[in-house]
């Protein structure tokens, strides 16, 4: 089984960085604001998570392009 680690406080800027977002052939992450959506306000305080840990495949892109080393791949048997 594979396993992901994410440290949500070394990922300092998600929305402008987005790049295990964008890298990741199984498109398991997901950008939302973690303070959730008002109504007639911008959203704000963005964060990145894998939500789809299913779809793994363990490929490592998301941890080899991580500038911020948040992300961490491994194998849990």
């Amino acid at each position: 089984m594979i396993q992901i680690t994410w440290n949500d406080d070394k990922c300092t800027s998600p929305q402008e960085c987005r790049k295990c977002l964008d890298a990741c052939p199984q498109a398991l992450f997901a950008i939302y604001p973690r303070d959730g959506r008002k109504p007639g306000k911008a959203a704000g305080n963005w964060a990145i998570a894998p939500l789809y840990l299913s779809l793994c495949t363990g490929c490592e892109i998301c941890e080899e392009i991580c500038p911020e080393n948040a992300i961490e791949i491994s194998v849990v048997q």
